[in-house]
């Protein structure tokens, strides 16, 4: 019979190494660690969007102690559940430390680890379905995690050097896409003007229309750039 190993269909050259099955519990602590008062309101984070934003409604500044300290590399769980996320998702802090609201569950990395391979591998529907599927119980529109339940399940963790190749790359083609994405809007917009007074007054309510669906047709453009492969190898 043939020996099935935990490794990756894909990977860069020079690892050949096992991926290391771990419990999230060997990985990740529950944090409850809260605010102490001296982060405030500007150093609320929004896990949606993982950004900085400080036009939330408190009643006062003491609210802000019943906030959790949300640090660099922690993860939080939102469980709004979507058709890309069917059971909710993880999203990592990578923009710096910060506090967010108590009905977020946190959980604060107690291994060596690499920012950027966890910032993808923790938000994968692919990789995190299973887990959270297991993990999380249905309520209205949302789901509740169950932290005992989530900190026994396994997961496939490469070496420190194999996370940081993985997460660098990622990172460039995220990267990549967003140039793209923002130079075909930047083009849109620039198109914007001309074009309305290409036509007459009496047909601009239809160049407009046009304009909006050239608009709704930018997607997600693709990079363009190539990754050689040769037998399962990123070279």
């Amino acid at each position: 019979m043939k020996e099935t190993k935990n490794v990756p269909q894909l990977r860069f050259s020079g690892f050949d190494d096992e991926w290391e099955g771990c419990k999230f519990g060997e990985l990740y602590r529950k944090s409850s660690e809260k605010n102490d008062g001296t982060l405030g309101i500007e150093k609320n984070i929004t896990v949606a969007t993982m950004q900085f934003k400080d036009d939330i409604l408190v009643s006062t500044d003491e609210y802000l102690k019943t906030y959790y300290t949300f640090n660099l590399g922690d993860i939080a769980f939102e469980g709004h559940q979507s058709k890309e996320f069917r059971f909710g998702r993880f999203v990592e802090n990578d923009i710096g430390n910060g506090i967010v609201s108590h009905i977020f569950a946190v959980f604060r990395p107690i291994v060596n680890y690499d920012l950027m391979f966890w910032k993808y591998a923790i938000n994968n529907e692919i990789l995190m379905q299973r887990v959270l599927s297991r993990s999380t119980k249905a309520s209205t529109m949302m789901h509740d995690l169950v932290t005992n339940d989530f900190l026994e399940q396994n997961f496939l963790v490469p070496t420190i050097a194999e996370q940081q190749k993985i997460g660098a790359f990622l990172s460039h083609v995220d990267s990549l896409i967003q140039a793209k994405t923002k130079k075909a809007r930047i083009s849109q917009s620039g198109k914007k003007i001309p074009l309305a007074k290409m036509f007459s007054k009496s047909r601009r309510e239809s160049a407009r229309n046009a304009i909006c669906g050239l608009q709704r047709g930018v997607g997600r453009k693709e990079t363009g750039r190539s990754v050689p492969i040769n037998n399962g190898t990123i070279t």
